[in-house]
């Protein structure tokens, strides 16, 4: 397999024991796809995405009382990749808002190892497929409902959160 074909995960929870058990489970899927770093709060998520350009972010929904479903659009914007949503909230309307912001996934923490690899790796096919298709498209940002706790504050920058927002 040639490493251009790798899908490149990036892995973002609050919890280190959470973002290291997601990692193994990635990295044993090698050589097919590979764990290129973690993130552990909403700034970070968004200066490694940018950095390492993944593929895939796993994301977890609340990111130490900051709404990680804010970041969805924030991550389009910051590379070429698709989100999949990992959480321990049963809300079932936290799944819809995920979409709706833009995930391709949402799965419960509870969910098979498999159902993850398997979303993984239908998340990378979609968005290549997508990218592939719409490769001239130069897309708008997205808007967030007032009241959400964002990772930025107002009047941020559409283009960088200012430093310690997170």
């Amino acid at each position: 397999m040639r490493n251009e074909d790798r899908v490149r995960v990036l892995v973002v929870d609050d919890h280190v024991g959470i973002r290291f058990g997601i990692t193994c489970l990635i990295d044993a899927e090698k050589p097919r796809m590979c764990c290129v770093g973690t993130a552990g709060t909403a700034l970070e998520a968004l200066e490694r995405t940018q950095e390492l350009q993944p593929h895939v972010v796993v994301l977890d929904v609340d990111l130490d009382g900051v709404d990680g479903l804010a970041l969805i659009p924030r991550l389009h914007q910051a590379a070429a990749c698709s989100v999949v949503v990992l959480t321990s909230l049963a809300d079932e309307h936290v799944a819809a808002h995920a979409l709706h912001q833009g995930a391709h996934a949402c799965l419960h923490k509870t969910a098979p190892a498999a159902a993850l690899v398997a979303a993984i790796f239908e998340a990378r096919s979609a968005k290549h497929r997508f990218t592939v298709a719409t490769r001239s498209n130069a897309g708008g940002n997205l808007s967030h409902a007032d009241g959400t706790n964002h990772p930025w504050p107002a009047g941020t920058s559409a283009d960088a959160p200012e430093q310690g927002a997170a």
